[in-house]
């Protein structure tokens, strides 16, 4: 236990320059700006990518740009493909319905049972159905949105205000583009 406390002390401190230790730490210490910047060097998602030229911040805005348009399309896509959801939920709960009607017909025509015309009919909103197909869609969709929200996130959470602006960009074209497709 003391040695875990002692590990701050001058004493203990390992000497970075120093050439016996087999560490050569002549390259700066990376840390990341806590404010709003269009310096290169951030790191993007990955150790390894690290744009530090202007072509490659220039390309990686890009990147950026495309993924906030794609992101408002996907958007899009979601919303169409709930409506379709909708719609197909209510074909199947109308044909069953209806098939339900013409048997419960069918059962009283052929007790000769005289038809009740005072009976109060009912209409009762049938709850969302469950379909497979139509939930496996749509948890899917949801995760893809969900990956796509999270890298732009961690885009943003960069302060690389080039990313940002590109991002929101992206965003702004995409709902032009796509926001009408409801």
């Amino acid at each position: 236990m003391d040695s875990m406390m002692n590990m701050t002390t001058p004493s203990s401190s390992m000497n970075m320059t120093d050439s016996g230790s087999g560490m050569s730490m002549s390259m700066p210490m990376m840390m990341m700006k806590t404010y709003l910047h269009f310096t290169p060097g951030d790191t993007i998602f990955f150790k390894s990518i690290v744009p530090t030229s202007a072509g490659a911040v220039f390309g990686t805005c890009l990147i950026f740009f495309l993924i906030s348009v794609a992101d408002r399309y996907l958007r899009a896509v979601c919303r169409r493909t709930e409506r379709n959801f909708v719609q197909r939920a209510k074909q199947l709960t109308t044909a069953y319905y209806h098939f339900n009607s013409d048997a419960a017909a069918t059962t009283a025509s052929t007790d000769k049972a005289p038809p009740s015309v005072d009976a109060p009919v009912a209409v009762v909103a049938a709850p969302s159905r469950f379909i497979l197909s139509h939930e496996l869609t749509r948890g899917g969709l949801a995760g893809l949105q969900s990956t796509v929200h999270y890298l732009l996130m961690l885009v943003v959470m960069t302060f690389n205000a080039a990313y940002i602006i590109s991002v929101i960009l992206g965003v702004v074209v995409g709902e032009v583009a796509f926001g009408r497709l409801r």
